[in-house]
């Protein structure tokens, strides 16, 4: 046996480290998704044998006809049959902000979709029966769940699958040499087996990144922290890595891009009539508002609007002074039902004067339903007025907007229509700066929002993102022609889970690293199948579950900061990776060139050693100065390859250079080693000791001063690294070279003070040349690398559209301004901008089919027509 204990503690202590941070690192676990199934145990009135009976929902099937109330969550996907119009809350499932009437209008050739009701959401007013359609695995949440665990496991990061591919090859060529090694030391020289079997193993310990892990978890955590400080908190450290390589973020609207608070603006927005003032429509809302329910968001939104146009510090403090100019009347409210669908309020002014003030949709405030029970109305001039008021409507619901309108009637008099007060869930106040950050970041951003098609683009064009949004019929079947467009649009609106699943499996299938942001249940598939998912603040727990980030900030900032840091830890380990395969290819090259060339050997504990104070140094690169890309990271193994390979057979001839003609310029007594090593009858055995002390500090140093060429994109001194990591360095090569100017355990010479000085230099000089060389296969590699490796379809269909947008509208607004209709502006473009133009939404259907199958046949390989 080899019984060689100081390499084993060596390789012991270098194991045991690695395996011990690395378990310490991968304790966190991820979440589970049994959010999904809360509530299942809950019971309900189930209609058997013709009479209702309170069973557990567990045993609900299809064709089981419910009985549900107020405040009841959905059990099962079904249709409304008979009982009050209801309200839906599916916010959770769609991300719509307010709930949804039931039943209501059917959609275009769609039957019964105004009776349906999703399983998940909520029965917020009204009591009805319906008949259960879909249970289980086979209702709407069930299929978001289903494909969250098809989605689950995440796979090895784009980066770190690149490292080890690149670990791989290198490898590869240090067991093809030691191969030859072993062939010409044991067969040709007859070298004893012990010696070869530890040349052997100090070459493998040499080759294989041992700290890799560490390095790759220590870096991470690191970055992790960083999230943390900036408001995200790391579910999956492989998240970090892959937003490096991101180029498409799709993020959703409610709660991320917007403040998910409904907000009434009463500025020139809104539209008033009969001579009132929009400061005093906004006031005979309020009073028509409930200040003690807080949690109805039209009232909420109402007041708060009401509370800014005051001034006031708080809507508690509004409504009192309100209460000193205005007395509600005894029993003069009347609150909202599904049935009524507005609230009223009979008040009276300081000065005495009768007010009858209401507020609800324009349909019902113009003219009641004599059916509905309530306090029955027409307004003034009720005709005319309906025709102006339902133009101001559809024009602001185009606009993207809902609305609330206001009738009042004075001293008992007729009711007047006061006018409309517009409402939307705005933009946050940082999201448009934000986009264009992560924009310029050459990330492509696509919003995919459960809401109105209108809605999404009315948002979307406050925050500059782009107005092509589409509606999930678009996304199926699929086709050359779909993907295409998928690529160019801003974004989708009206999408349900399994839509928003398919658009990033579109994206994905094109070879692009895609982010999802989202907040609901209707979010948590497509979290699952990005590559990285991302709960924003405020999240259900689905959704966090599913997402590798999570969010505890408002907004999309901290995505733009987790993109930052991102790129900076891939140049942080980018940087490990080149320093420590160039280090391996200038020890396994030299050992096989002393062997094979000079046949010498170097003692294997050399070689262990300086593996272990490589890896110990290096640690600390997870906390160096790095500047963060202007584009998202590409690895690709063929340029990891080409630059470490580059610099590592230089540093093999420099240290060739050294054991060849450092008699030169070294001292005397190295000289005599050289002579004994070379050329006094030490072939076929171990370098003089003096020698290959000198060599040992010369590839120690020159190893360990590498790492300043490796970080850097230019000549090292260009950049300063931090403290930590010069510290650990200087450490480590404080120990080595006092332990060769003192050499106490004898396995070293002692080395003169000079030659230490001399390997100094030798090592610095050197490292100039480095640089040149890495800026050189660098620069070989931007001009010649493959074209995919930084191209962005989805970045590139979108400048395309911009191109064809900007020639577009100008004939458009000037043909839209004599009055032409849509189709026949169409027929007025230039021939050069027909050839270019898009699938446009300003198009009627004929014209748009005909243009999308042109534009099928003229995509290019790259997904553009």
């Amino acid at each position: 046996t080899i019984q060689n204990w100081p390499d084993f503690i060596i390789i012991m202590v270098l194991l045991m480290t690695n395996g011990v941070l690395g378990f310490i690192e991968e304790r966190s676990a991820q979440a589970s998704v049994d959010a999904l199934k809360a509530g299942l145990e809950k019971k309900m009135p189930i209609k058997r044998n013709g009479k209702f009976v309170s069973m557990p929902i567990l045993q609900v099937v299809p064709g089981d006809v419910l009985f549900m109330r107020g405040g009841d969550i959905v059990p099962a996907d079904c249709y409304y049959m008979e009982g009050d119009p209801c309200q839906v809350d599916e916010a959770a499932l769609t991300g719509e902000s307010l709930p949804v009437k039931v039943p209501r209008k059917d959609e275009k050739d769609k039957p019964f979709t105004g009776r349906r009701m999703w399983s998940g959401s909520i029965l917020k007013v009204g009591e009805c029966q319906a008949v259960v359609s879909h249970t289980g695995i086979n209702t709407m949440i069930g299929e978001a769940a289903k494909a969250i665990q098809e989605a689950a496991g995440k796979d090895v990061g784009q980066f770190e699958g690149k490292i080890i591919e690149a670990a791989q090859v290198l490898i590869g060529i240090t067991i093809i040499v030691v191969l030859v090694l072993f062939y010409f030391l044991y067969f040709v020289k007859s070298v004893p087996l012990t010696e070869v079997l530890e040349m052997s193993l100090s070459l493998v310990i040499a080759s294989v990144p041992v700290a890799l892990p560490m390095v790759m978890k220590v870096t991470l955590s690191i970055g992790a922290k960083e999230m943390a400080d900036e408001g995200g908190i790391v579910t999956h450290l492989t998240a970090l890595e892959e937003i490096a390589s991101m180029k498409v973020l799709c993020s959703d609207k409610t709660g991320t891009l917007t403040t998910a608070q409904m907000t009434v603006y009463y500025d020139q927005t809104a539209r008033v009539y009969n001579g009132f003032a929009t400061e005093q429509m906004l006031e005979f809302a309020s009073l028509a508002s409930n200040e003690a329910n807080k949690d109805d968001p039209i009232d909420a939104a109402v007041l708060r609007a009401y509370t800014k146009m005051k001034g006031a510090s708080d809507v508690d403090h509004a409504v009192e002074e309100r209460k000193k100019r205005f007395t509600l009347d005894k029993e003069g409210f009347i609150g909202f039902n599904a049935i009524v669908k507005r609230t009223c309020a009979a008040v009276t002014a300081k000065d005495g004067t009768k007010w009858f003030v209401s507020k609800g949709m324009v349909d019902v405030i113009l003219k009641t339903n004599e059916d509905d029970g309530g306090k029955q109305w027409a307004v003034e001039d009720c005709e005319s007025m309906s025709a102006a008021a339902k133009k101001a409507d559809a024009e602001l619901g185009v606009s993207g907007f809902k609305t609330l309108a206001v009738a009042a009637s004075k001293n008992g008099g007729p009711m007047k229509f006061v006018g409309i007060l517009p409402i939307m869930d705005p933009p946050r106040h940082d999201t448009k700066e934000t986009i264009k950050k992560i924009k310029q970041s050459k990330v492509a951003v696509k919003m995919i929002t459960g809401d109105h098609h209108n809605i999404g683009m009315e948002l979307a064009r406050q925050i500059e993102l782009g107005t092509d949004i589409r509606t999930p019929e678009c996304l199926y079947p699929a086709s050359d022609a779909r993907d295409a467009l998928v690529l160019a649009a801003d974004g989708f609106a009206k999408v349900k889970p399994l839509d928003k699943h398919e658009v990033v499996s579109v994206l994905q299938n094109k070879g692009l690293v895609v982010g999802m942001t989202g907040d609901g249940v209707n979010d948590a598939p497509a979290l699952a199948k990005a590559q990285i998912g991302i709960a924003v603040h405020g999240a259900t727990d689905a959704a966090k579950s599913a997402g590798d980030i999570v969010l505890t900030k408002d907004g999309l900032s901290p995505i733009y900061t987790a993109i930052q840091i991102s790129r900076r830890i891939f140049k942080r380990l980018r940087s490990y990776v080149i320093y420590r395969i160039c280090i391996t290819v200038q020890v396994v090259f030299f050992l096989a060139c002393l062997a094979l060339v000079f046949d010498l050997r170097f003692k294997a504990l050399y070689i262990i050693l300086l593996a272990l104070f490589h890896d110990l140094q290096i640690v600390t690169i997870a906390y160096d100065h790095q500047i963060a890309g202007v584009k998202p990271e590409t690895p690709t193994v063929l340029g990891l390859i080409l630059t470490s390979y580059s610099m590592g057979i230089l540093m093999f001839a420099q240290t060739m250079l050294l054991i060849t003609h450092g008699s030169y310029f070294m001292s005397d007594e190295f000289g005599e080693s050289h002579f004994t090593s070379m050329d006094g009858g030490s072939a076929g055995g171990e370098m003089d000791k003096y020698m290959e002390t000198c060599v040992f500090l010369q590839i120690s140093n020159s190893s360990a001063i590498l790492i300043l060429s490796a970080r850097a994109a230019g000549f090292f001194f260009t950049s300063m690294p931090a403290w930590q990591l010069m510290l650990s360095t200087a450490i480590g090569q404080v120990i080595i070279n006092l332990w060769t100017l003192t050499a106490p355990s004898g396995l070293i010479a002692q080395l003169q003070p000079m030659d230490v000085l001399k390997v100094w230099l030798y090592d610095i000089a050197w490292l100039i040349f480095l640089d040149s060389v890495k800026m050189t296969a660098n620069g070989l590699w931007e001009k010649y690398k493959p074209a995919d490796v930084d191209y962005n379809p989805a970045l590139v269909a979108l400048k395309a559209q911009r191109k064809v947008s900007s020639q577009f509208q100008p004939q458009m607004h000037a043909a839209a301004g004599a009055g032409a209709d849509a189709a026949k502006v169409a027929g007025t473009l230039k021939p050069e901008v027909k050839k270019k133009l898009r699938i446009s939404r300003n198009i009627d259907e004929k014209d748009r089919a005909k243009l999308e199958a042109k534009l099928t046949k003229g995509t290019s390989s790259r997904g553009l027509a």
